[in-house]
């Protein structure tokens, strides 16, 4: 019997550790919520564009948990030499943006477990001088995230 019982505190100690090692997770785009729940960020774009070539940037937020994710507000700052052309997002998802701005605020109130939300940007590349564009970033809130924030960032190369 005490066997069983210093067997079952062990496993509990290990689980416990575990779950924090992993509360702090925050890299490549996926952050544990300290209710357990996965929110993954990916940015697909095109590796490179060529001068006022145009090309598509998805950025795609998904619940990888068991359990809802509810009021995500998401800030995506396109680069000065990526013109969005067009912008699309999914229903539930609310945009706001300020004219001649790059920065764009969406707010999804519900995330589903195993769920996907995608915002689509149709982007004109315009990099002058340089040799590739600034960072795409993404940024995504909700008060359960540990350190309340996760972050995900890509550039796009000018096509030789």
């Amino acid at each position: 019997m005490k066997s069983n019982r210093i067997l079952t505190t062990a496993t509990l100690a290990i689980v416990a550790a575990a779950s924090i090692a992993m509360s702090g997770c925050k890299t490549s785009g996926m952050a544990v919520t300290r209710h357990g729940q996965f929110l993954k960020i990916n940015i697909l774009h095109p590796e490179d564009l060529a001068e006022q070539g145009e090309g598509n940037v998805d950025v795609v937020l998904g619940n990888r948990g068991v359990r809802s994710v509810k009021d995500v507000l998401i800030d995506i700052e396109v680069p000065q030499q990526l013109t969005v052309v067009d912008e699309t997002h999914e229903r539930g998802v609310t945009m706001t943006h300020d004219p001649g701005s790059t920065a764009y605020h969406y707010t999804l109130g519900n995330l589903q477990p195993a769920e996907d939300s995608t915002i689509h940007y149709k982007v004109r590349a315009a990099f002058g001088s340089m040799t590739a564009s600034s960072n795409v970033t993404v940024t995504a809130w909700q008060r359960d995230l540990v350190g309340d924030k996760l972050l995900e960032t890509a550039a796009i190369k000018l096509r030789p």
